[in-house]
Parts: structure tokens; C-alpha cells; sequence
């Protein structure tokens, strides 16, 4: 009976994708994004960065972003959420721990349209897009399109040199 309950539970393991894997890339709303980056706010900044595997740019700056929570991980927070299409999540996972990516990111659900219009009024729907807010939840920055190291940081620096 033991034996079989090992087997089982050794099935159970190898056929279900690790707690790891699973919460690098939860489901969000954008109302729930709102609500995950003003309760933030109180403790450090937070840079939110939209990308996607198909954008080539996302794909370019995504290790400029990485570098920088590497480095500074401890004075800010850092959310990455995909705008892939549902059939690529697979593929942003991926890709996601292909770059390191260790901590909870995020998957936009619901309509583009209204992702984007709930989230800001300043974003096209462009990508990437980059958001950083202050630890009282005022955006000191946000731009579309990609950004080289060197914005990346000074953006950044900023606001936790400000904090």
C-alpha cells in the first residue's frame, strides 16, 4: 500500500508543472493590476513593464530590466505582465524562465481595449510600455516603445534616490 501511494504521488509530480512554473505567469485584470501596484506603493516604488514574445523590442530591452532588479531588487517592485495571445502563453512562460524570471508575473486577460483604456489613459496600447510610479503611487514615468539600459536605469534611480 506505501508503495503505491509513492507511486502516485510521484505521478501526481511529474505530470503537474511546478509550483514554480505556475506562478510565474497568473491571469490578471486590469482593475486587479490597478489594486496589486497601489497596494505597493506604501513600501517602494514600482516599475510595470507590458510585453509580449512576438515584440521584438520587449524581447530586446527585457534583460535591461532584469540587470536592474538584479541590482536594486531590494529598493523597488518589479511586474512584468505579458499581452501575448492565450494560444503563446506556453511560450511566454518560456521565456520567462529562459531570462531568470523567479518571482510571480503576470498575463492580461479581458478585452485589449479595455485593458488598456482601464489601465491608462496615456497608453496607446503600444508595446512595450514601461510605467514607473513613486511610493505615493504617482507615475514619475511611463513611455512607449523600447528603452536602452541607460533610461531604464536613470528612471529608475530617481525615484528610489527620491524615496
Amino acid at each position: 500500500m506505501k508503495a503505491l501511494t509513492i507511486l502516485v504521488i510521484i505521478v501526481i509530480m511529474a505530470c503537474s508543472p511546478s509550483k514554480r512554473e505556475q506562478e510565474i505567469l497568473v491571469d490578471v485584470t486590469a482593475p486587479e493590476l490597478i489594486e496589486m501596484v497601489s497596494e505597493a506603493h506604501p513600501e517602494k516604488p514600482v516599475l510595470v513593464n507590458f510585453w509580449a514574445t512576438w515584440c521584438a523590442p520587449c524581447v530586446e530591452e527585457f534583460p535591461y530590466i532584469m540587470q536592474l532588479h538584479e541590482q536594486y531588487g531590494d529598493e523597488f517592485e518589479l511586474v512584468f505582465v505579458s499581452g501575448d495571445f492565450e494560444e503563446a502563453k506556453p511560450e511566454a512562460r518560456e521565456f520567462l524562465m529562459e531570462q531568470g524570471v523567479d518571482f510571480t508575473t503576470y498575463f492580461k486577460t479581458g478585452s485589449d481595449n479595455e485593458f488598456i483604456s482601464t489601465f491608462s489613459d496615456e497608453w496607446t496600447g503600444a508595446l512595450p510600455y514601461t510605467v514607473i510610479y513613486d511610493e505615493q503611487g504617482t507615475v514619475v514615468a511611463d513611455w512607449e516603445g523600447k528603452a536602452d539600459f541607460e533610461r531604464f536605469k536613470s528612471e529608475l534611480l530617481k525615484v528610489i534616490n527620491e524615496g
